[in-house]
């Protein structure tokens, strides 16, 4: 490309996407864009450009950017460039100092703001042109200067001061680009100077003595009779403090935007008002494009997030006063990251492009559609109900059947859609955001290229699920956790030989929650790993106390998560909570599931080895149950001491089932072969015990000898130290029934476990209560039973065999009752009443 006459602007930074980022922002066609990636690239550039202006990144390898700097100013010919530097938005005084002292013009914070930017570098190149301007004029004034010099050298110095001052006007009014027009005080042109012919497309003698209001349209020129008379009620006016927008009319007729500047002055008692009329098109036109980027994705043009959440509020208040629903969909494509992986991003990205072609074509003129993420797009639809909705939803399906083709690629896309709809579904825009995302999120479950309707029927569960979350970030510094502990029985020697701490928590409202319903939800926010270093420190506590107090310390084992096994500093706290507890490594088991021996399998095997190195051992856990990823490869591969048999096997042994004790007694020849010890969970009958005897299972725990008993009452397993010369060496013997003095029987367990689960029990008190205080009828109840259970209308209907009219009036009826707008704030009213059901059957 032909850069002669450009105006050359130098981009200094060492890394690539900055440059590209840079570039993109500032990129003109006026403009030569050199990219340097060192200081000492810039250098040479420096040799053989001029440069209007320096883009200057601070921190380079090499010489960074105020070592360049200094350099670009101590040469003569680079001296004057203005230096703009680009530095972190973390500066400090000293370093702003820095950068002024070293020759900076001004300086850009990351990350960078495109306007800011633009505005800056277009300052400087503003400035580079007006300072050739000023050049220019400086030669035309001394050429003419010295031609008046040379016809006029018999005139008095005053006479050719006058003159001299008269060149300088002339010049500068003919060589402005702007248009400038002197009128008398009644708005008649009295003088112009050449630019009004380019602008205007009039000749100097169809302007002189016309009013002034010729030049501008109809709205503007009311505008202009304002101003004037304003200024004619002044004695005195600036031009540099008075600018106003206006639209100007050229000849033929045609407008553009213009930006007027007025200056007043009396002369010989006569008033001469100045008019400067400068042709803003250009500015508009980038202020549009600044604009549209702003509000627009850069990839695909629709609307991004911020326009979008714009017209929701708009169109919301809209909805609200006009009384009409509005629908929004959230589309997101389904297993679009498998296709950047495969074909790349490049490709992904125009796949993108005709996505949104596709999307926007399969909407109406009214309707808006912005990409807010990668793969995800909002549509918003004004004036429409759900079956309006679902009808657009089925059309998009249909657009997305015909293959897309990039390149040589044939590709087959679907999508899943979210549907929420104002007002049934939210009144605020971000609550229907957040309903179609969850809509969204439920059909993507159920599989591809799926829609679904957001309702707003919740049951109690995830009512209480939601609770749970903010309660159990609180949950160690209440004291609400707590451990339990079941022995490790060898069946050989009916000896106990190790323990499995167990974590429990107590909620205050719930009661005792199992781990099964809250480790997921701690695994999912990310608390797993402050409750994991709780329950390490808890049992090495335990050890030791136990120690302290006369008993023979045995193993406990600790259940770790994936998250927690994958820290970065697992070791070194591990070593840290031994150290302070001080407690033998000896005495500690690690219990890992299959699942954290996928992937990572460097970092896994270092880790291990490290604890086998410390003396933990290492117990892989519900082993069978990886879904397909049991492998002997893992096992031969990986350091590790105990295989534990799932409960699930166990159990079918009692089902006569050939297959289970087959695949239970290949898992312990497996295991023997391996040098590994086995050991059962969940054994509960007496048959399970003897197949495992008779296999030569090393170990085994469950109901059969005990349940998880809490840390006082295993303390009747452990042995003391004054008794260590005995034959029973903190052995308990199967026979003499005595391994549970502080436990309930095995045949009471089971009896317990039949029972209804407490969180059941207290919801079902809490509704018969509720029922009892509300006054609430049997057929209401039934429907309200339902209600919280997360039943739709429709649902609810058809489990009943009643109309959705007559649920309508029962669910009515009931909030009315409950003193109640909506099903949340019913779910609210039966949450509490939990709460007080819950501690009135601790009190029993």
């Amino acid at each position: 490309m032909d850069n002669e006459g450009k105006i050359n602007i130098l981009l200094v930074d060492d890394r690539p996407e900055n440059l590209l980022a840079l570039e993109a922002i500032i990129e003109h066609e006026d403009y030569n864009l050199i990219k340097a990636h060192s200081g000492e690239e810039a250098l040479k550039y420096l040799l053989r450009y001029d440069f209007v202006a320096i883009l200057l990144d601070v921190q380079m390898p090499g010489i960074d950017g105020f070592g360049t700097a200094k350099i670009i100013k101590t040469r003569e010919k680079t001296k004057n460039i203005p230096i703009l530097f680009i530095t972190a938005n973390y500066m400090d005084i000293e370093h702003i100092f820095t950068d002024y002292s070293v020759g900076a013009i001004d300086y850009i914070l990351k990350p960078i703001n495109p306007t800011i930017l633009k505005a800056k570098v277009d300052g400087f190149v503003d400035l580079y042109k007006l300072n050739q301007q000023l050049l220019q004029q400086a030669d035309s004034l001394r050429e003419k200067t010295w031609e008046v010099e040379q016809a006029n050298l018999e005139l008095s110095k005053t006479s050719a001061a006058l003159r001299v001052s008269e060149a300088i006007a002339t010049v500068i009014s003919e060589t402005s680009i702007d248009t400038m027009i002197v009128i008398d005080e009644n708005g008649i042109v009295l003088k112009v100077n050449p630019a009004v012919e380019k602008m205007f497309n009039y000749i100097e003698s169809e302007i002189m003595n016309q009013h002034l209001s010729v030049l501008f349209d109809r709205m503007s020129k009311a505008s202009i009779l304002t101003i004037l008379k304003t200024v004619n009620n002044l004695n005195y006016l600036l031009g540099n403090e008075n600018s106003y927008e206006m639209t100007a009319s050229r000849k033929d007729g045609s407008s553009f935007p213009v930006e007027i500047q007025i200056g007043k002055r009396f002369v010989q008692d006569r008033s001469l008002i100045a008019f400067t009329i400068r042709d803003i098109t250009k500015k508009k036109l980038d202020q549009e494009k600044i604009t549209f980027m702003a509000y627009h994705d850069s990839l695909t043009n629709l609307p991004n997030r911020h326009l979008f959440n714009e017209q929701l509020t708009l169109k919301l208040h809209e909805a609200k006063q006009s009384n009409q629903p509005l629908v929004i969909m959230y589309v997101d494509i389904d297993r679009f990251k498998h296709i950047n992986d495969s074909i790349g991003h490049l490709m992904g990205d125009r796949l993108l492009q005709e996505i949104a072609k596709r999307l926007s074509e399969s909407v109406r003129k009214q309707d808006l559609v912005a990409r807010v993420g990668g793969d995800e797009f909002t549509i918003l639809l004004p004036e429409t109900d759900r079956e309006s909705a679902l009808e657009i939803a089925e059309d998009i399906f249909k657009v997305f059947y015909s293959p897309f083709y990039i390149d040589n690629y044939e590709l087959f896309i679907t999508t899943c859609i979210g549907i929420s709809t104002f007002p049934y579904d939210g009144e605020d825009a971000q609550v229907l955001l957040r309903n179609a995302d969850a809509a969204l999120y439920h059909a993507k479950k159920q599989g591809k290229n799926q829609y679904k309707v957001f309702h707003t029927g919740m049951n109690i569960q995830s009512y209480r699920t939601f609770i749970m979350q903010n309660d159990l970030r609180k949950a160690i510094a209440r004291g609400e956790l707590s451990l339990v502990y079941q022995p490790k029985v060898d069946i050989q020697s009916e000896v106990i030989k190790s323990a499995e701490a167990l974590l429990r928590w107590n909620h205050p409202s719930w009661g005792t929650i199992s781990p099964a319903e809250f480790i997921p939800l701690a695994e999912e926010s990310g608390q797993i790993v402050e409750m994991g270093e709780w329950v390490f420190r808890s049992v090495c506590e335990q050890s030791k106390t136990w120690e302290e107090s006369g008993y023979l310390p045995i193993p406990i084992s600790i259940n770790f998560s994936a998250q927690q096994f994958l820290q970065k500093n697992l070791i070194e706290n591990i070593q840290r909570i031994l150290t302070e507890t001080k407690v033998s490594p000896t005495l500690i088991e690690v219990e890992i599931n299959e699942s954290v021996l996928l992937g990572n399998g460097e970092i896994i095997t270092k880790t291990l080895n490290q604890l086998r190195t410390m003396g933990i051992k290492i117990s892989i856990d519900d082993f069978g149950t990886g879904n397909g990823y049991s492998s002997l490869s893992y096992l031969n591969r990986h350091p590790l001491d105990t295989l534990k048999i799932d409960r699930t096997f166990i159990q079918k042994i009692s089902s006569d089932s050939s297959n289970s004790k087959s695949l239970i007694a290949a898992i312990i020849s497996l295991a023997h072969g391996l040098n590994m010890t086995v050991v059962a969970e969940g054994v509960e009958t007496e048959e399970q015990l003897n197949f495992l005897k008779l296999h030569h299972c090393q170990e085994v725990q469950g109901y059969l000898y005990s349940p998880p008993v809490s840390s006082i009452d295993f303390e009747a397993f452990l042995t003391s130290q004054q008794k260590e010369t005995s034959n029973r060496k903190g052995n308990i013997y199967l026979e003499t029934k005595v391994v549970k003095p502080k436990v309930v029987e095995t045949s009471s367990i089971r009896e317990n476990d039949s029972k209804m689960d407490p969180s059941q029990q207290i919801l079902v008190a809490a509704l018969e209560r509720t029922k009892n205080i509300y006054s609430i009828s049997s057929r209401e109840m039934d429907v309200f039973k339902l209600l919280v259970n997360g039943l739709s209308n429709k649902e609810i209907s058809d489990d009943l065999f009643i109309s959705e009219h007559t649920v309508k009036n029962h669910i009515t009826r009931i909030f009315q009752k409950l003193a109640v707008s909506d099903r949340l704030q019913a779910m609210a009213k039966v949450y509490q009443v939990c709460f007080e059901e819950g501690d009135h059957l601790r009190a029993k």
